[in-house]
C-alpha cells in the first residue's frame, strides 16, 4: 500500500503519473488530499484540491489550466455581480459541486461523498481521504486583515504582504476515518511536490497525522516543488520566507527534516546535496519537472523501486 500527501496542480500532475504505472500492479493507492483551501461560495463548499485530482485521474480536467473541467462553460459565473467573478467555477463543476453540497446537507461525512464521486468517476484501486472530515480553513493575515487563501491567490494574486498564516478549526480536527491505520500500514509516505506551508502543513496539523507518519515504518521521501529556486506553481517562496525557510530546495528539506528519509530534487540542484545530507534527508536526483506525462511517471518508477 502507497500513501500519498498534497494538494494543487503539482500533486496531480505526480499522481497521474504514479497512477498510471500502478494499473498493472498490486499495490493500493491512498490519496492524503488538504483541504484547507475548501471555500464556502455560490451556494457550495468547494474542496479545489480534491476536485482537482478527483478530476486530473479521471481524465477530465482542463489540464492546460491545471484545475477545472476540460469543456467547461462559465454561464453562471458570467451572470454574477462583476464583483463576484474573482473565483472560476464552471458550470459543470458547479453542477457537481451542488450534487455534493446536497449530500453533505444530507448527513454525509466530505469522505463519504468523495467515495461516491470516485466511484461515479471511475476512479478505481485509489482512495482519496480529505485529511479531515471537520471544517477547517487556511487564512492570511495582511496589515492586521483577515482574508481567505482563495481571496489572496485569486482574488488578489498573491500580491498582499504575508505576515501570518492561520489554519482555522486546526486543532480542534480529527483525521478521516481510517486514515491513520492507513498510514501506518503502508510501505511507502509519498509527499507530492505540493506547497510545504499551504497544502502540506494543514495535513501534518491534523491531530495525530504528523505522529502517525513519524511511527510508521514506511520509506518517506518528499518530491520538492522548487526547482533552480522556481516554484512550480502559486506562492510557494513567498510563504516558505514568512515561515523563515530557505526559499529553495534546502528550505524544503528544513522543512521535511525528522519527517522524510528521502527528497527527490532536479538534476539542475545538485548544487544542494550537501546542504540537503546535513538535514539527515537522502536527496535523489531526478529530472522533477513536470512537462508531461512521461516524466511524472519516471518520477514514480524511482519511488516505486525504492520497495522493491
Amino acid at each position: 500500500m502507497i500513501t500519498t500527501f498534497g494538494g494543487g496542480v503539482g500533486a496531480g500532475k505526480f499522481l497521474d503519473g504514479l497512477h498510471s504505472n500502478l494499473k498493472n500492479n498490486s499495490l493500493n493507492l491512498n490519496i492524503v488530499v488538504n483541504t484547507a483551501d475548501d471555500i464556502d461560495i455560490f451556494g457550495v463548499r468547494v474542496s479545489p484540491d480534491i476536485d482537482s485530482i478527483l478530476y486530473r485521474l479521471s481524465g477530465i480536467s482542463d489540464k492546460k489550466r491545471g484545475w477545472g473541467i476540460k469543456g467547461d462553460t462559465y454561464k453562471f459565473l458570467n451572470s454574477q455581480p462583476k464583483d463576484n467573478r474573482w473565483f472560476n467555477l464552471g458550470d459543470k463543476d458547479l453542477e457537481r459541486n451542488l450534487i455534493k453540497q446536497s449530500l453533505i446537507e444530507k448527513g454525509l461525512s466530505l469522505q463519504k461523498v468523495v467515495e461516491k464521486q470516485s466511484r461515479k468517476l471511475g476512479i478505481k484501486k485509489i482512495k482519496i481521504f480529505p485529511m479531515t472530515n471537520d471544517i477547517v480553513e487556511t487564512y492570511i493575515v495582511s496589515n492586521g486583515k483577515k482574508m481567505h487563501f482563495q481571496e489572496f491567490l485569486i482574488k488578489y494574486k498573491m500580491r498582499p504582504k504575508v505576515d501570518k498564516i492561520l489554519f482555522k478549526n486546526i486543532k480542534k480536527s480529527k483525521p478521516s476515518i481510517g486514515l491513520i491505520k492507513q498510514i501506518l500500514n503502508s510501505k511507502i509516505l509519498i509527499f507530492c511536490p505540493s506547497n510545504p506551508i499551504i497544502s502540506i502543513n494543514p495535513i501534518l496539523s491534523v491531530p495525530g497525522i504528523k505522529e502517525a507518519i513519524i511511527e510508521s515504518n514506511a520509506i518517506k521521501i518528499a518530491i520538492s516543488p522548487i526547482v533552480q529556486d522556481k516554484a512550480f506553481q502559486g506562492p510557494v517562496l513567498k510563504l516558505m520566507k514568512v515561515k523563515k525557510l530557505k526559499p529553495t530546495v534546502s528550505g524544503v528539506a528544513e522543512f521535511y527534516k525528522g519527517i522524510v528519509n528521502y527528497l527527490m530534487i532536479d538534476e539542475f540542484d545538485k548544487n544542494y546535496i550537501s546542504q540537503i545530507s546535513a538535514t539527515g534527508i537522502k536527496p535523489i536526483v531526478r529530472n522533477i519537472k513536470m512537462r508531461n506525462k512521461t516524466i511524472s511517471k519516471a518520477m514514480s518508477k524511482s519511488i516505486l523501486d525504492l520497495i522493491e
